[in-house]
């Protein structure tokens, strides 16, 4: 009887050892300095970055024994993430408070991560080109920029690198298992999630990679003779996500981070989920408007249409449905589309953190399950001929290329603060964070006409924001215009009643409007919580001198 063809699950390609792969490491190295080095000349940006660095004491202050001891216990900024703050200390410690140096930092971990990648993809496949090519196209994809060229995302390619790390030891592990190998995964997958909680999935792409390329998983035998062993090995690092997750739902409730899932139904995030997830499939395609911020479509006034919830359900549920019938033939597609989906649901919106309905930093490693599925479905050049070959580096070059073009110019967008948001405002003109952050940029420089018109802008896009209101009552408070201060003040006091800023920012701007009544009504209301800072704001609460 004739020997049956083994399963295309289990068969990786020949190794080729030779000087080419040398080169590849290095390639890529130059590949990323030559598309993303120019992020080095770039400063600190009033997004996040003044919270993490400049007005943070720790941080400011390098590294110290009392920095070691807070960066395990602080929940600064709703996050918990040691080593991320550890690693912006050595910054200061090395380099001083110089933007510059933790941009270079930054793209220096972006290198090696796309080595890294190469190598464990190299390692578990045999392959040369294709690894090379997936590579490359995570190095270079426009994606990618927002997680380099933000000094507050060093946490990304900080754990991506600890994420392959782990990769690389289960590779080494599944090929000869043993308890000293364990360990290296486990404690990579630590130090992966100290630096970010994304982390968390890890496991489940191990999971994937146990059925493709490490043919650990034999489509050909029942599932039972197979699954409960390379589940049981996930269990302990599966304990290390749930300690994980805890801790980082406990920080950010803690910071108020979730607020947003409490003011958006189950239906409205389940919606918004299905729409990011297209919507990240076709910035990977055509990476093109691409933004620091965008704003979550349910809470505009239309919400999200719902033919397009049901547009995405259906294409998912296809591309799911063409991976599964593929499995045994093609694994590589029901691997990496396994991998996207799953590596992108904790922060897919299903809890709400903060008030963005996607974000580009959110692909960083989902991205490489695409990259795997379109790498490993191009024919295998072997099997070309040599004009076909060159038809298919050539078309692959295009494609490197084409990405580091559009990376480029994505990076220049992260150039400042105000190209930073500018850029958010072209892309999308109701961006209400992206107005309101580039009217405090104005505000802060003295142009208070440009603030006042990018205020009155935020608020337009979203009436709902109580601190918009709040900042157009600055800029008419600091000009003198005490009436519309106090109006602005009075939507402001409505959308967060409890709030006693607003309060006693309200009872002094009606005060110096002439509003006496409306001033006292306030004061007391503040009195009932707060009567120390009643009595300083009733002190300030007289009218205004005429012209005053």
């Amino acid at each position: 009887m004739a020997t049956p063809p083994r399963p295309q699950a289990l068969a990786v390609e020949p190794r080729r050892r030779g000087w080419s792969a040398a080169l590849v490491a290095p390639a890529l190295l130059a590949l990323v300095a030559a598309v993303l080095w120019r992020i080095g000349g770039f400063g600190f940006v009033a997004f996040d970055d003044p919270r993490y660095v400049l007005e943070n004491p720790q941080v400011r202050a390098g590294l110290s024994w009392a920095g070691l001891r807070w960066a395990f216990w602080a929940t600064w900024a709703a996050n918990w993430h040691p080593l991320t703050w550890l690693s912006l200390m050595l910054d200061v410690e090395l380099f001083g408070l110089d933007p510059g140096w933790m941009h270079r930092v930054n793209v220096l971990w972006h290198a090696v991560d796309a080595v890294i990648l190469f190598l464990v993809l190299r390692s578990a496949t045999g392959s040369l080109w294709r690894p090379a090519l997936a590579a490359a196209l995570f190095a270079v994809h426009p994606l990618h920029v927002e997680s380099v060229a933000w000094i507050a995302e060093r946490k990304d390619v900080l754990s991506a690198f600890f994420w392959l790390a782990g990769m690389a030891a289960w590779v080494g592990y599944a090929r000869r298992p043993g308890f000293g190998r364990y360990l290296l995964v486990v404690g990579a997958m630590a130090l992966g999630l100290l630096a970010k909680p994304m982390a968390v999935t890890l496991p489940a792409a191990l999971l994937l990679l146990d059925v493709w390329p490490l043919g650990r998983a034999d489509p050909t035998r029942p599932w039972r003779s197979w699954a409960p062993r390379l589940l049981l090995e996930k269990v302990p690092l599966l304990a290390l996500s749930l300690a994980s997750s805890a801790l980082t739902l406990a920080a950010q409730s803690a910071g108020g981070a979730v607020a947003a899932s409490a003011r958006l139904p189950l239906a409205a995030r389940i919606g918004n989920a299905l729409v990011s997830y297209v919507s990240y499939l076709w910035k990977a395609i055509w990476p093109t408007s691409l933004s620091a911020f965008y704003p979550h479509p349910a809470m505009s006034p239309g919400g999200i249409p719902a033919w397009r919830i049901a547009g995405a359900a259906s294409l998912l549920l296809a591309i799911s449905a063409l991976g599964l019938w593929q499995w045994r033939r093609r694994p590589w597609l029901a691997v990496g589309w396994g991998w996207y989906l799953v590596t992108l649901l904790p922060v897919i919106g299903l809890v709400q953190v903060g008030r963005q309905g996607m974000a580009d930093r959110y692909t960083y490693l989902p991205l490489v399950g695409i990259l795997l599925a379109v790498a490993w479905s191009l024919p295998a050049a072997s099997a070309l001929s040599r004009p076909a070959r060159a038809a298919l580096a050539a078309a692959s070059s295009a494609a490197i290329l084409s990405l580091a073009v559009a990376s480029r110019a994505q990076v220049e967008t992260w150039r400042d603060t105000e190209s930073l948001f500018s850029h958010a405002i072209a892309v999308d003109r109701d961006n209400w964070l992206a107005w309101g952050s580039l009217g405090v940029w104005h505000f802060d420089h003295g142009r208070a006409d440009e603030a006042l018109r990018a205020f009155l802008e935020a608020v337009r896009a979203a009436p709902w924001d109580a601190d918009g209101w709040a900042n157009v009552a600055a800029c008419h408070a600091a000009a003198g215009r005490w009436g519309e201060a106090a109006d602005a003040l009075e939507r402001a006091v409505a959308l967060r009643p409890g709030d006693e800023d607003d309060l006693a920012h309200l009872a002094i701007a009606a005060g110096r409007a002439g509003r006496s009544g409306r001033a006292a009504d306030v004061v007391e209301r503040l009195r009932r919580t707060n009567p120390r800072r009643a009595v300083e704001v009733e002190r300030e609460a007289r009218p205004a001198e005429p012209g005053g």
